[in-house]
């Protein structure tokens, strides 16, 4: 999949610009959003952020007033043209708690914005005077880095948090992530302010590990995906699936693979591995009341079935009708062959062997 590059510059509040929907919004970033993105959805009129956590685009239901002008990046420096009488707005996304001033808006004093979490702060220019508007949004996850699990802390080991990801060790029973302001750290998690507590975290990572009799739990709206290449497995709501063939691995423990005219199913449920078509098991590959393991093949019609089984000491054949009874069995083994043949009346084919009206043995030839 040909996916496009973000455009904005990173550190400049992570806004996408303006779009008219989530499907526009989609098909110019495909590969969906960053930690702390947001962009402006003109079909809703409102701002919706990027949940790190859930994968998804997040409407905030916080109205985005027309007409939009912009987004503020820098609130020390910015003062944009407004005209008396003409109304406009802009958007600042404060990423943490704080207090903001905007000291250089035209026809106005200064205005301070004091949020007790991160907020999306609105300004409004009505024609004649400023006003502000502050949101709380839930932003805390979203602008924090992604993780990068190093395991239990180790002496030695240079610890970074560049481009986005922080390192996250276990130590003395908690997690610590190495501070953005940092940058790398060699110190003891418990010795140095180079570290910080994580409470929970979200990771990058090319080995899981977990701590003994932990747990993760995966439910149906959400999945784990393992991509190697061009192959790609999930994990959810109880099952394995590779996404490309279909293969899956049921929640009754069955693994199924999905074949061009059928299926085959090995199942610990039955004790046996199935091929099947049409929803019928055509074949049969299991043990026997005596641990004998055999196979059994099916050949269906309208009148009955043929089947084939073939176990250690013999071969029979035999045919059921459309009730399922047997109206006729042959059995090979070592010692011998127990058949019923065909007899003269019967339709024969070159080569039938059969029993004539005297009672004698013959071929059919010609």
């Amino acid at each position: 999949m040909n996916v496009k590059e973000h455009s904005h510059l990173r550190g400049q509040n992570g806004c996408l610009g303006f779009f008219y929907g989530l499907d526009a919004l989609l098909s110019a970033y495909p590969e969906g959003g960053l930690p702390g993105e947001f962009f402006i959805n003109g079909k809703t009129q409102s701002i919706w952020i990027w949940d790190a956590t859930g994968r998804s685009w997040y409407d905030t239901n916080h109205a985005a007033p027309a007409p939009f002008f912009g987004l503020v990046t820098d609130p020390s420096t910015f003062s944009p043209s407004v005209e008396s009488g003409k109304s406009a707005c802009f958007v600042y996304v404060a990423g943490e708690p704080g207090t903001y001033v905007f000291p250089a808006l035209k026809s106005s004093p200064a205005i301070t914005v004091v949020t007790d979490s991160a907020a999306i702060v609105t300004l409004v220019w009505d024609g004649a005077a400023w006003r502000s508007q502050e949101t709380p949004v839930p932003l805390d996850d979203l602008v924090r880095p992604t993780h990068m699990y190093r395991g239990t802390w180790a002496r030695d080991v240079d610890y970074t948090c560049t481009n986005g990801i922080a390192d996250v060790v276990y130590y003395q029973g908690r997690y610590y992530q190495v501070k953005q302001s940092v940058g790398h750290t060699t110190q003891e998690p418990t010795a140095t302010s180079d570290w910080e507590v994580v409470p929970r975290f979200h990771a990058v990572a090319n080995k899981l590990e977990m701590l003994p009799d932990d747990v993760m739990t995966v439910d149906g709206q959400q999945a784990i995906r393992i991509t190697g290449g061009d192959s790609s497995w999930n994990l959810s709501n109880g099952e394995i699936r590779h996404l490309e063939t279909g293969t899956f691995l049921s929640q009754a423990g069955e693994l199924r693979v999905a074949v061009k005219q059928g299926e085959i199913v090995i199942s610990p449920v039955q004790n046996a591995m199935t091929f099947a078509r049409d929803g019928k098991r055509n074949l049969i590959i299991d043990w026997d009341v005596d641990g004998n393991i055999r196979l059994l093949l099916y050949r269906r019609d309208e009148n009955g079935s043929n089947q084939l089984l073939v176990l250690p000491d013999g071969i029979t054949l035999s045919k059921s009708n459309s009730e399922g009874a047997i109206v006729g069995s042959s059995r090979i083994t070592v010692d011998g062959l127990n058949c019923n043949l065909k007899l003269w009346s019967d339709t024969l084919a070159e080569g039938d062997i059969y029993v004539d009206e005297n009672n004698f043995l013959k071929q059919k030839r010609g």
